[in-house]
């Protein structure tokens, strides 16, 4: 039987106060890599974004309630 360990977000940078300043490196490194790490949101034009949903034949209430919900969306109404 294997033991499968949950691992938080805290446990993790406890365990990272012991590594050295190279291990810090290569984790770094590693995450860089796999592009572990928050990216900028590159935003599609509304009507792009529905008309992808409406091409996988969604209804025609679902695109609207989607394109109201995008429009009243944070992610949409920041600059």
């Amino acid at each position: 039987m294997q033991h499968i360990e949950q691992l938080t977000a805290d446990r993790i940078v406890e365990a990272m106060k012991y590594f050295s300043l190279s291990e810090l490196e290569n984790v770094k490194n590693a995450i860089i890599k796999r592009e572990i790490y928050f990216k900028k949101f590159q935003k599609d034009k509304i009507e792009n974004i529905v008309s992808d949903f409406a091409e996988e034949g969604y209804s025609k209430n679902f695109l609207k309630d989607l394109e109201n919900g995008l429009r009243k969306s944070s992610v949409y109404n920041e600059d």
